[in-house]
């Protein structure tokens, strides 16, 4: 597995040589200044980076086999832009997918085990809950570079997106114990079913003089007040999670309810925005740092999109389903469907919805030693680097060494990963990984450019 590290190693060596860049007058994510000649040129970049904490990113995104380790995120950020840039201006195509994952470890050791048919203890309480927020959106990029003063400049990207897909935001959980349900409790339950079926028949037949049923309907109680489960489901989508296009408002008696109807699940379409901001700064001539913040602003905004929001809690509902065991076996009328309407909150709608990213931020320096290393005819200065890359689950703090800025070798303490950055005048490649091996990778990226000048 290590031929694709191979070749992408292969392949930077060649964009150093050749005309390639990052968007001209914009900083690369490794802090360093590519330079821009002449008043015109055309550019691509291509910006991929995937973390994992659980599992392998490759197992992530697919089936969830392998070790388990503790961790609470997942997510990946991936950018494609080409366009032209006429002296300080940028104008051009992008592209995204951003996937950004939260969940406990409980939630991770669940679909674990149920992906690799591990069985889940039942003696603990659990904490699932998953929280999610991606898209992909395309439109155009509008850039410009300013020079405050020599040796200081200031970036801007402005993005418009025109078309949205992919919508997935908010989250989903379960919390709590079920251990109270037991041999015993089943026991109990099963007793009370039996009893309660033969009670409704002679209900139904105009009886009243019914067995008491308090000795089952106490034990059950016992174990009912012990039970702490509930469920949160609040989230915007594309295409329904919770099987919601078949959903039927729950009936303990009588005729099914319909499925419900007015709701749409096609998926929404809708446009957005975002804001980078880039600041590259040579202090003097040893001291060089750059800070990029990324979507520091952006909002997305989706037409009419399927959402549901339930809520439901189970121990009231069993106290007050007992209650109502109780009301029967006296001989009272009843409304039986009363228990849903009274403890599940169900509601799907159409609504316009908006969506936005948690900001990012990359800030690196470099600082020269003013001491040249002999390398063949190759003579460069070291500069000592470092920086960290922020995002809202996980910080990637990061130490190394540059020679002349061509050639950049760092360590990520955040993913225990190594980062290898070669810059030509004209371009460069940066990759980021944890392993040789990619499948067995839980931090992957890389990012390259390409310019032709004219």
């Amino acid at each position: 597995m290590r031929k694709p590290l191979i070749t992408l190693l292969i392949l930077g060596l060649s964009l150093s040589t050749f005309s390639a860049v990052a968007a001209p007058g914009v900083s690369n994510n490794s802090g360093t200044k590519l330079s821009v000649d002449k008043d015109w040129s055309v550019y691509s970049t291509i910006d991929l980076f995937a973390y994992s904490e659980p599992v392998s990113v490759d197992q992530f995104a697919s089936d969830f086999e392998g070790s388990l380790k503790d961790g609470e995120t997942a997510f990946t950020h991936n950018v494609f832009s080409t366009g032209i840039r006429w002296r300080n201006f940028t104008l051009g195509y992008v592209h995204r997918f951003d996937y950004v994952t939260e969940f406990t470890e409980d939630t991770a050791f669940i679909h674990h085990s149920e992906k690799n048919n591990n069985p889940i203890p039942g003696d603990r309480d659990y904490d699932v809950l998953l929280d999610v927020e991606r898209l992909e959106a395309s439109g155009i990029r509008l850039g410009y570079h300013y020079q405050i003063k020599p040796g200081l400049t200031i970036s801007s990207n402005f993005s418009y997106y025109n078309e949205l897909s992919g919508l997935q935001s908010g989250k989903a959980g379960v919390n709590g114990d079920l251990t109270p349900f037991d041999a015993q409790f089943k026991a109990a339950l099963e007793t009370a079913t039996a009893d309660l079926e033969i009670l409704v028949e002679q209900f139904n037949a105009g009886g009243r003089d019914f067995p008491s049923l308090d000795g089952v309907i106490g034990q059950l109680r016992t174990s009912v007040e012990q039970v702490n489960a509930s469920l949160l489901i609040d989230y915007a989508y594309d295409d329904p999670k919770f099987s919601e296009d078949e959903y039927r408002q729950p009936t303990i008696n009588g005729p099914a309810n319909p499925v419900i109807s007015g709701v749409s699940f096609e998926e929404p379409d809708g446009t957005g925005y975002s804001l980078d901001i880039g600041i590259d700064w040579q202090v003097n001539d040893r001291l060089k740092l750059n800070l990029q913040l990324i979507d520091i602003i952006n909002r997305f905004n989706w037409d009419d999109a399927p959402q549901t929001v339930v809520n439901f809690n189970l121990n009231p509902l069993l106290l007050d389903a007992l209650d109502l065991i109780q009301d029967i076996s006296a001989g009272e009328r009843v409304q039986v469907n009363q228990l849903i309407d009274d403890h599940l909150s169900v509601s799907i709608i159409n609504d316009d919805y908006t969506q936005k990213l948690n900001w990012r931020g990359d800030f690196s320096a470099s600082y020269s030693l003013n001491r040249t290393i002999p390398l063949y005819r190759w003579q460069p200065n070291v500069s000592v680097i470092g920086g960290v890359y922020h995002t809202d689950t996980q910080d990637f703090p990061r130490i190394g060494f540059s020679l002349n800025d061509n050639f950049k070798l760092e360590y990520d303490f955040g993913g225990d990963a190594i980062i290898v950055s070669l810059v030509g005048k004209y371009g460069f490649i940066q990759l980021i990984s944890d392993s040789f091996d990619l499948e067995e990778a839980y931090d992957f990226g890389i990012t390259m450019g390409i310019n032709y000048q004219f």
